[in-house]
């Protein structure tokens, strides 16, 4: 039985144990650049017993659209705040990868430049109707994801995580209900897979054969005409194949019949995704979704093949669960999955604001859907 406290190695990163706080969006950042609040966030979940730490979205594309409060790395000047974040997690022994990702047409606010995405879908998040990407700017796409990453090791992250998931940009090639392109991009799992691949190998040529690369991706988009389970072990397969360290399973789109981040009566509900694929590949396999309680996670880990267990919005009420957890005390986490962490002025539990911050945050929630009248 593999103890999730253990020291291991995952996605060919050396961790002191089995928990990893899954990308979550800090929305602290300060023009781009690393904010004091983001510093201590990290702190806290590293003194708090997180082995290891996925940033929140890093924008790095000249192409995105991306807002002040969202870190960039996308330019030379981010590298020493960059380094500051890893700094302050490396002291307690923590592990930080970089999550670099692009918002694609999934914008919550008016954007700036062109919008662009694999093909002219209309978004049903906000109506906006997208340009495709041209094959020059999918080739200067991918070089400045090798930029970034490059950046991203000069900062002292321990690898870097695509994000592939939740119909951000490259969730949306991956899905036949977004790509409906027919170039060498679209029109097969192989092809919507193809700019996943060129990724990986520009970041590996970049940053070298044995700078660790991770990605996250849906089980399925619970969308009509989108990503299935049986396209995600495809895909899965494919870049297994081609260098991928570690994918992270995670599921559901904002419109879909499920959002990623599910209520309180859903628990581990992406495990059989997850299950199935840390059977059959070489890459490893990290579980989120639903993983509150202790017992569970140590079932998880002795019923299957999966390295790693994430957890996102029990460790935004909780910094210090893990520690917790190691030193006895098994009570469950105390989130109870109201999504009201997801605030636009600084990811912070919901019960931690004060009268008028809850007022707002209200009607944030009503806005995204997360609570109804």
């Amino acid at each position: 039985m593999a103890n999730p406290f253990e020291k291991c190695k995952i996605g060919n990163i050396e961790v002191k144990n089995r928990f990893i706080r899954s990308a979550t969006h800090e929305s602290m950042a300060n023009n781009g650049h690393v904010s004091e609040n983001i510093i201590n966030m990290y702190k806290d979940l590293s003194q708090g017993g997180t082995g290891l730490i996925i940033t929140g979205y890093l924008s790095f594309a000249s192409s995105d659209n991306h807002s002040p409060s969202t870190m960039r790395i996308s330019d030379d000047e981010f590298i020493p705040g960059l380094a500051d974040l890893t700094k302050a997690a490396h002291e307690f022994g923590t592990k930080v990868v970089a999550q670099i990702n692009h918002s694609g047409s999934q914008l919550f606010s008016k954007p700036k430049n062109k919008v662009l995405a694999p093909s002219d879908v209309v978004d049903p998040v906000n109506g906006i109707k997208p340009e495709p990407f041209s094959k020059d700017e999918i080739n200067t796409f991918i070089k400045e994801f090798g930029q970034a990453s490059l950046r991203a090791k000069k900062a002292d992250f321990d690898g870097i995580q695509i994000h592939g998931a939740h119909s951000y940009l490259l969730s949306k090639f991956l899905s036949p209900k977004y790509n409906t392109r027919n170039d060498e991009y679209g029109g097969s799992i192989e092809n919507n897979t193809k700019i996943i691949i060129q990724i990986i190998k520009e970041v590996k040529k970049q940053c070298g054969n044995d700078f660790p690369v991770w990605i996250k991706l849906n089980g399925s988009d619970f969308e009509e005409n989108g990503i299935t389970d049986k396209d995600f072990y495809k895909i899965c397969e494919i870049i297994s194949k081609n260098g991928i360290d570690a994918i992270e399973v995670s599921s559901g789109v904002p419109t879909g019949e499920f959002g990623p981040s599910r209520t309180f009566k859903h628990k581990a509900y992406n495990f059989d995704f997850a299950k199935q694929i840390a059977a059959d590949l070489k890459a490893d396999t990290i579980l989120v979704g639903g993983l509150r309680e202790i017992d569970l996670i140590e079932n998880i880990l002795k019923d299957s093949e999966i390295k790693g267990i994430s957890l996102a919005r029990a460790l935004v009420r909780e910094p210090d669960l893990i520690k917790r957890w190691e030193e006895g005390n098994t009570e469950p986490a105390k989130c109870i999955a109201c999504n009201g962490c997801y605030n636009p002025k600084g990811t912070k539990c919901f019960f931690t604001l004060n009268d008028e911050e809850k007022k707002f945050q209200k009607k944030v929630m009503k806005l995204m859907g997360f609570i109804k009248e």
